[in-house]
């Protein structure tokens, strides 16, 4: 489970360690953005080690600095909570999110005009490489929380962080304490927009049986099922398909969306999101683009694009990146696929220095390949899960 130091992740621990404390690890990022941080860690193994818990912790390197500091630390968060159970051989974590939060999540949803999926508050649980995250205290108060570590007579650390104005939840959190609001009634509304989501997401599925396919890691829908659709489902397909092939956690912004639902195909391939939406013969084919992967490598035996994962023998200086003009020079007696060449520049390649050593989504021969291969990851089950997921 990750522990913070703050009360609610502190209150899990307690509640879970009562159930059987040999079964848990514990895991604290330090994010490294506050010179407290790290006494707090300290203080979280302490408390786990008096409770009979494993700790580790995890901390945050590499960042430049760069892009927005809380949706960066959230994205390292669950890397490195991933990264350390799959170590682990662990399949499941356990996080603190409360039902404050999720009504906070709510409301920051409505600040920001969200339709349903906006508004139908956090997930109770969602995977993410290969490890399942649960929020099993979305339907429990903070309050009731540090009530629990006051009677058990337990300290936390409060984050500067969430009393900053300069964030805008923290501005909606101040804003509702003012306010005469029963977070349990709210609490409920959520869980009924939850439900209807859930239930549209069932439908469409539905709809679609047959209608889709992966054709080398890109995704086809057959263009006479997805035109047939009703503009809301086919708003809800297309941010399920375009968050599926970016790897994104989240879809594209809604006017954005939008103008991709009345498109008329006729006037041929449009971007969004890192992607390419392509009316081929076939259906709409939605691809990856090569200038949203261009620059973007990693180390074999990380996850390329939050899509790949390469399996086989790995070995020190071998990276992963997009194919490219420079790689599909490299391979041999091509075979012509159904798959368009930008789509073929964008797949997923392995490299040792300027030498290309695996092409997986191409038919062709290396002069020198190497022993890697693709893992399962991309079955058709991850887009059904973005249909069924926001």
């Amino acid at each position: 489970m990750a522990v913070s130091g703050g009360s609610d992740s502190l209150a899990l621990l307690h509640l879970l360690a009562d159930r059987g404390p040999e079964r848990l690890l514990a895991l604290t990022v330090d994010h490294r953005l506050r010179p407290e941080a790290a006494e707090e860690a300290v203080t979280v193994g302490r408390i786990a080690a008096g409770l009979g818990v494993a700790h580790r912790v995890l901390r945050w390197e590499g960042w430049d600095g760069s892009g927005n500091t809380q949706d960066q630390a959230r994205r390292a968060r669950y890397r490195l909570l991933a990264e350390a159970c799959a170590e682990a051989g662990i399949a499941d974590v356990a996080l603190g999110h409360t039902r404050d939060d999720n009504v906070e999540t709510f409301f920051l949803g409505l600040t920001r005009g969200a339709g349903l999926d906006g508004l139908s508050g956090m997930r109770h649980r969602f995977t993410r490489d290969g490890v399942t995250f649960h929020r099993p205290l979305l339907d429990t108060g903070r309050a009731a929380l540090r009530d629990e570590l006051v009677r058990r007579g337990v300290t936390w650390a409060d984050d500067p962080s969430n009393d900053d104005p300069g964030y805008e939840r923290v501005r909606i959190r101040q804003a509702l304490a003012g306010l005469d609001l029963d977070p349990a009634t709210v609490a409920r509304s959520i869980g009924n927009l939850h439900a209807t989501r859930r239930d549209l997401g069932i439908e469409l599925l539905e709809r679609l049986c047959g209608a889709y396919w992966l054709d080398h890691g890109d995704l086809v829908i057959d263009r006479d099922r997805f035109e047939a659709l009703s503009p809301e489902f086919r708003r809800r397909t297309l941010a399920a398909a375009l968050r599926y092939i970016s790897g994104s956690d989240y879809p594209p912004r809604g006017a954005d969306l939008m103008r991709l639902v009345t498109r008329d195909w006729r006037q041929g391939a449009a971007t969004l999101h890192g992607c390419i939406l392509f009316p081929g013969p076939d259906g709409l084919r939605i691809s990856r683009e090569y200038s949203a992967v261009r620059d973007l490598t990693c180390a074999s035996t990380e996850i390329w694009d939050n899509r790949w994962r390469f399996t086989g023998s790995h070995r020190p200086g071998r990276i992963l990146r997009a194919l490219g003009p420079d790689g599909l020079a490299q391979v041999r007696d091509r075979t012509p696929s159904s798959q368009p060449h930008h789509a073929v520049l964008a797949s997923p390649s392995a490299w040792h220095g300027e030498r290309l050593v695996a092409a997986p989504m191409v038919s062709g021969r290396l002069d020198e390949p190497e022993n890697l291969q693709l893992t399962p990851r991309e079955d058709i089950f991850r887009f059904e899960a973005a249909i069924l997921s926001h």
